[in-house]
């Protein structure tokens, strides 16, 4: 499914999926991290096509994306 608002194109999570050889869940999580543009409709999510086409899968994502929980004792996280 391709939609098309305000001259910006958006295809579905499982076509974006398909062009980037992963799962639905990979896509949903990139867009949570802001890694993928996209918007939430009725029928689901939606990720701009511009967004999945400048994406770059091998470049590597920040170790650290997660915030640090108060317990950690891990002198690897940074967060001390």
């Amino acid at each position: 499914m391709t939609v098309v608002t305000e001259e910006v194109e958006f295809i579905s999570i499982s076509e974006a999926a398909a062009k980037l050889s992963t799962t639905e869940t990979r896509i949903l999580m990139l867009l949570k991290r802001k890694a993928l543009e996209g918007m939430l409709t009725d029928e689901g999510w939606l990720v701009g096509a511009a967004s999945l086409a400048s994406y770059d899968s091998n470049e590597t994502e920040p170790e650290n994306q997660l915030t640090c929980r108060a317990s950690c004792t891990s002198s690897k996280c940074d967060c001390h």
